[in-house]
């Protein structure tokens, strides 16, 4: 009969639903209802008929024992497998295809994961794996179900790394890579897509940005984070595009992620500007941002700001992870004939940069900069530079000969967020193009040039054309350039011309033409990264270099940042950058963790121009200072350093032929110098608090979840069972690699609907389990092409887990029978899950901040315990054994729920509570501080225009104070609306345990499991044997402990002086025999490998004797038992294993 609380199965299609309203109407009958596995609400009007046919599954908290065995073991090792992540405490790391550091993993799960709301900033030095602990972090997010939609932003020549070979290959998280092609052909793309990468460019279009606007997002990550400028000088602020485009989209996500090496870069107001967009009130002054980036919590960790230098990172053996970095200054002399172009340059520059500065044309100004530095960059480039200045002073002259009102015109630089030599740095190598062109049209280039009149045009396009002819003699006169000859001596010294593999950085792509041209021409095979190839040419270029194709890479800065090449050690600076701090980054390509080698940096500097003598001098001041430092930071900390000395200045003196004070700076003495240097270095630390790696934190991590995980043995287990339990077949095609045969239909379907995948495309499908596999497979370019690590996250398994959980649910709510080889008595095991949740919501559902699944077993006396989830690997169905079983009563959940409620809800609810009320404290706390001085300073600007007013009948000031008035009226508001936002989005709730399923487990009895394994248990026995194997590991001087009621797989946990772990099954035998394994023994020493032991302990009864095995699994042959899950370990076996 159904009624309220009866499951049915065919009321809708897809899954049961618990009837939850059931009204007669008429002739028919109205059913409210709730699926089983949606959780989805609904209403359905039927018939008569329809309704007498409705098939119950059971009643709701009523288990009636008829489910099918196999299906409910499946269902639970899915839902096991699906909350993987509360038993592994590194989870992500075991399913991606990465093996991280000592500081990544402390960074993912000590500084990140444990915060409810993450808004941070990641700023460890250049090659710390910034990319690997993002990934980490997405993964462990996403199973805890805290996320769905993500949007990566990166510069441009980063989006494919981060889609493919970041996001993609290493973590099995799939993203749509959006640009302006994309998006032109799928406007709605944001709104249709969960996961996408992007660049920072692209999203800071006017288009774009109004559309993404209107987008929320769970996290948003922004890679380079330094790009974002944002500078205040007074009262006044800049702003960049890209800075206002992070700033609106810091809006619109709940978490926030900013990645940079540079964070500070030697402004206290960029710095505050970048952590505004973690919380723009919390960061409201410079000070407060200095002061919260230092702060600890209680747990060592900081809530918005880490910082860890490369020499305090070491790998798991205690290594340094970097090695040695030398840097050398390479000067030369430009010939006559290069001098004389040189000066000649010089010169016009010099006379229209003074012209510029009285006229305050800071658009000139910047022109001829850029001039400049392509003078000492190559021939080449700076013939290309004047010959566009020529031809664009000669077009301006014949427009304004026919269109004299054109001079007359207002022009405006909109198109690039450029006005000083600072911005220009910043630029990417598009931008720059289009720069050029822009000062090359006729129709813009009032902007760029101090002329005045016609006349005056027409003698600057003259005074050009003869300087360009010069450099057009120079470049054509067939003659290599000192410049050249230099590098080619150094390929020879330093190997490059037997194979040694070089990267050769410039700032100019006018330049990187002419080395490419000059270097194949000399039979060097060379690969270039400019800003004028696509994302795909520049990963091929990279590709390229990576093989055999080519020895040499050249590179610009703007499109060389962010690329990896440690397989290379040498790198040459053809152009040295005006900001010395991009050295750093330059060499950061080069010099970071995998390089094997010390890594070889040369400077090259024309010693007979002025911005040469400026540069070597410093260079050479840099690598005296940081060799008698012993530390790299020297380039951290250059413009701090330098911070008195204006870019401005350093380019007057190259203009003006004077001495600038950087002149003034480098020729001090090396010990002062130094002794500036450590006094910066030791200030930056306290401004931005560098953080020690807590190497043993991160060990214990790591050990604990070496002990838990899953991967792969568990994974491969439920995959092989579940994907042939539902009709899906594969092959071994080579060891380790498989190929898929055939798909379960139920899987056809969900792959095409839920993840856009069509088995049709798949025929070719190769898959494995283990990550070493995988990776020698892919590295080894083999013949059946590419192959799927199957693990959470990948496509393919976690529709195989979706389907077991929504096909196989109804059996785990009917409950089951099954019965256990090991235990000694009968039991009803429950499947628990406990949740706790917030305010917050996520796509509308409760947003789960803490949940628990767990194995609670009620013995016959009617108490009940908790154990592991995994003790359901450990029973079978009763057919293996052909036993005949009667089918206890039904059974109510009530009772198991108000245990669970009581022993596992409440206190995980108090655990929950403490950490969240002490985060949200500390928050309130820094909150209310910036406020406090926010308030305060307007308060104080308050009183100043009180008295004023007092004096004055000025309606500008009445109009001031009441600005000011309103200013501090909606502060104080917007406190108030800020601090009850933060209590309300954390108050708790505790949820109503939910009773998944229950099975009720049988034992063999003692003459069932000797007819089955030819062996009897004996509990008299076992005890002896663990007694015996305690005093050994005392006896050893370690401290064990005795785990065998938790079902970990293993019985005893020992630890040394030294905190080395040593996980033991023990095994006893009255007699001398072979011992009996389950299959989670077998399989969990077999996952710890070598600190793994099997402890078989003879003669219990009369003189216990201990043998002892390490690894015991992959050292010797099981027997596996098929009248269920027992491996036999023979006495032969163990016996030819003895020492």
């Amino acid at each position: 009969m159904i009624q309220v609380g009866s499951i049915v199965s065919n009321l809708v299609a897809g899954e049961s639903v618990v009837i939850n309203k059931i009204e007669k109407l008429g002739s028919h009958y109205s059913l409210e209802y709730r699926g089983v596995n949606s959780q989805a609400y609904s209403t359905k009007v039927i018939s008569q008929t329809l309704f007498d046919g409705l098939v119950e599954v059971t009643s709701s908290g009523q288990f009636n024992f008829k489910g099918d065995p196999e299906k409910f073991i499946l269902f639970a090792e899915a839902e096991r497998i699906n909350s993987a992540y509360q038993f592994d405490p590194l989870f992500a790391i075991n399913c991606s295809v990465v093996d991280p550091l000592p500081h990544q993993v402390e960074a993912v799960y000590k500084y990140l994961l444990p915060q409810p709301t993450i808004r941070f900033l990641l700023a460890d030095d250049t090659g710390a794996g910034k990319t690997i602990m993002t990934g980490l972090l997405l993964k462990e997010l996403l199973m805890r179900r805290r996320l769905e939609r993500i949007l990566i932003i990166t510069p441009g020549g980063l989006t494919k790394q981060w889609q493919e070979d970041e996001m993609g290959v290493k973590f099995n998280i799939p993203f749509k890579l959006v640009n302006r092609s994309v998006f032109n052909s799928e406007p709605t793309v944001f709104q249709n897509y969960d996961k996408i990468v992007a660049s920072i460019d692209f999203i800071s279009r006017e288009d774009i940005l109004s559309v993404l606007s209107n987008t929320q997002w769970d996290l948003i990550i922004f890679d380079e984070a330094h790009k974002l400028s944002a500078y205040e000088y007074g009262i006044k602020k800049y702003r960049s595009h890209r800075y206002e485009a992070a700033s609106i989209l810091s809006k619109q996500c709940e978490h926030i992620l900013l990645l940079t090496a540079t964070p500070h870069r030697g402004r206290t107001d960029t710095f505050k500007c970048l952590m505004q967009l973690l919380d723009e009130d919390m960061f409201a002054t410079a000070d407060v941002a200095s002061d919260r980036v230092k702060e600890i919590s209680e747990t060592g960790a900081n809530k918005f700001f880490i910082r860890r230098l490369k020499e305090d990172m070491k790998d798991w053996d205690g290594n340094p992870l970097y090695k040695q970095r030398f840097t050398k200054t390479v000067s030369y002399q430009l010939t006559s004939e290069e001098k004389k172009l040189y000066d000649c340059v010089t010169e016009y520059l010099t006379k229209r940069k003074a012209e510029a500065s009285e006229s305050k044309n800071i658009h000139v100004s910047l022109a001829l900069q850029v001039m400049q530095r392509r003078l000492v960059s190559s021939i080449y480039a700076i013939k290309n530079t004047l010959e566009k200045r020529w031809l664009a002073l000669q077009g301006l002259a014949e427009e304004l000969s026919r269109n004299p009102n054109l001079w007359k015109q207002r022009q405006r630089l909109d198109e690039l967020d450029v006005d000083d030599i600072d911005a220009y740095d910043e630029l990417n190598d598009e931008e720059r193009d289009a720069l050029d062109g822009i000062m090359a049209d006729p129709k813009k280039l009032k902007l760029f040039t101090t002329s005045k009149s016609i006349g005056e045009i027409q003698m600057e396009a003259s005074e050009v054309k003869k300087l360009y002819m010069l450099a057009k003699e120079l470049y054509e006169n067939n003659q290599e350039e000192k410049k050249y000859q230099e590098l080619k001596s150094l390929l020879m010294s330093q190997g490059v011309i037997d194979g040694e593999k070089l990267v050769i950085f410039t700032e100019h792509k006018d330049t990187l033409i002419y080395l490419q041209e000059r270097l194949k021409n000399n039979g060097y095979a060379v690969a270039t990264i400019h800003g004028g190839m696509s994302v795909d040419e520049r990963r091929e270029a990279q590709n390229r270099f990576m093989g055999t194709d080519a020895q040499i890479l050249i590179a610009t800065d703007a499109a060389g940042e962010g690329i990896n090449l440690q397989f290379c050690r040498l790198l040459i600076n053809w152009d040295i950058p005006w900001n010395p701090n991009r050295l750093e980054q330059r060499m950061g390509r080069i010099h970071r963790y995998g390089q094997k080698n010390d890594v070889l940096v040369f400077n090259m500097v024309a010693d007979n121009t002025r911005e040469g003598q400026v540069l070597s001098k410093l260079l050479e001041k840099l690598d005296i200072i940081r060799e008698g430092l012993g530390d790299d930071r020297v380039y951290d900390v250059i413009q701090d350093v330098l911070k008195g000395i204006s870019m401005d200045d350093i380019i007057s003196a190259v203009f003006d032929g004077e001495s600038s004070s950087l002149e003034a700076f480098v020729d001090q003495d090396n010990s002062t110098i130094q002794s500036i240097f450590k006094e910066k270095i030791k200030e930056q630390e306290n401004v931005i608090a560098h953080s020690k790696v807590n190497f043993e934190e991160a060990f214990v991590l790591k050990e604990s979840s070496d002990e838990k995980r899953l991967q792969p043995i568990y994974v491969q287990l439920f995959f092989e069972r579940a994907f042939k339990h539902l009709g899906g077949e594969y092959v071994e095609v080579e060891p380790g690699i498989y190929q898929i045969t055939h798909f379960p239909a139920l899987m056809v379907s969900r792959l095409k609907s839920q993840y856009k995948l069509y088995v049709e495309n798949m025929t070719q499908l190769y898959f494995c389990f283990d990550k070493q596999i995988f990776l020698d497979y892919r590295n080894a370019n083999s013949v059946n092409g590419k192959a799927h690590y199957i693990n959470p996250g990948n496509a393919l398994f976690d529709c195989l887990v979706d389907v077991v959980r929504d096909e196989y649910r109804d059996d785990m709510l009917k409950g089951t029978i099954l019965v256990s080889p090991d235990d000694k008595e009968s039991y009803l095991a429950f499947y628990v899950k406990n949740q706790v949740t917030d305010n917050r919501t996520n796509k509308s559902e409760e947003n789960i901040v803490n949940e628990l699944l767990s194995l609670v077993y009620q013995t016959n006396d009617g108490e009940f315990h908790m154990t592991s989830p995994a003790k359901f690997l450990d029973l079978v169905p009763p057919t293996e054994f052909a036993k005949e079983i009667t089918p206890p009563e039904v059974k109510d959940e009530q009772d198991v729920l108000n245990w669970a409620f009581e022993n596992i809800a409440i206190p995980m609810y108090g655990d929950t509570q403490t950490k969240v009320q002490e985060d949200t404290a500390r928050r309130k706390e820094y909150l209310q501080e910036a406020f406090k001085n926010i308030i305060f300073d307007i308060t104080t600007r308050l009183n100043e225009l009180q008295g004023k007013a007092l004096m004055s009948d000025d309606e500008r000031i009445q109009n001031a104070l009441s600005a000011t008035w309103k200013l501090r009226e909606d502060m104080i508001k917007r406190r108030e609306e800020r601090l009850k936002a933060m209590d309300e989005a954390v108050e708790l709730s505790i949820k109503r345990p939910s009773v998944l399923g229950c099975a009720y487990v049988v034992p063999l009895n003692q003459v069932e499991y000797r007819a089955h394994f030819g062996m009897s248990r004996d509990d008299e026995v076992e005890a002896v044997a663990m007694q015996c194997a305690m005093d050994y590991e005392r006896a050893a001087g370690r401290n064990p402990r005795d785990v065998s009621k938790d079902n970990m797989g293993y019985d005893i946990r020992s630890e040394d002086a030294l905190n080395q772990k040593y996980y033991i099954e023990v095994k006893g035998r009255a007699g001398t025999d072979g011992v009996m394994l389950s299959e989670n023994e077998v399989n969990r020493l077999k996952q710890l490998g070598k600190k793994a032991w099997l402890y078989i302990v003879v003669n219990c009864r009369t003189a216990p004797t201990l043998y002892a095995f390490n690894d015991p699994v992959n050292n010797m042959s099981f027997d596996k038992q098929f009248k269920g899950v027992q491996f036999y370990l023979p006495l032969d076996e163990w016996q030819s294993k003895l020492n």
